[in-house]
């Protein structure tokens, strides 16, 4: 039961970034006084993330396979979601999180979530837990409305610290 309102409420979450909304007090740029910022801020990002994961006190790297959505509501934040599977000989992980992003300069995001993570290792029954993710990214412009770049995170667990990295392509639409 616990796992149901647990998943259910970071479900929900994420549905809610894909609500078509802008901040309080934004306003959106004329197209004649800021020709390009229009045409530039797309508010919906969806990425892939192939890398891996290296888990505290083990020696293995894990393959780590990601989706990632985010809503832009300036250009310096967007809400985010994460789906992600972690898979090596010993676990099965599941990670699922939502937060935001800061963006300071172009290019470059600043993470923070929270969600859970479902370990599924040999031998033992599932686990869920609470976690906490801080990280950072980098987008280098393949086009208008495409990007790739690598990605850090540090993914922290009740008692395990994981560090995530990979290749991230996100496209804005």
């Amino acid at each position: 039961m616990r796992v149901r309102s647990i998943l259910a409420t970071l479900a929900s979450s994420a549905l809610l970034l894909l609500l078509p909304c802008a901040p309080a007090g934004a306003q959106t740029p004329h197209p004649e006084e800021e020709p390009h910022a229009q045409q530039e801020l797309h508010r919906n990002h969806f990425g892939g993330l192939l890398g891996g994961s290296v888990r505290s006190g083990v020696d293995e790297v894990a393959v780590t396979l990601g989706l990632e959505y985010a809503r832009v509501f300036s250009r310096h934040w967007a809400a985010v979601g994460y789906v992600e599977l972690v898979s090596s000989s010993l676990a099965r992980d599941v990670i699922v999180a939502v937060g935001g992003v800061y963006y300071p300069v172009r290019g470059v995001g600043v993470v923070l979530a929270v969600g859970a993570e479902v370990a599924d290792e040999e031998g033992h029954e599932s686990e869920l837990a609470l976690l906490v993710r801080l990280g950072a990214a980098y987008g280098f412009r393949l086009s208008e409305n495409a990007s790739i770049g690598p990605s850090v995170f540090v993914d922290r667990v009740p008692g395990t610290t994981t560090f995530v990295f990979g290749l991230a392509m996100v496209a804005g639409f």
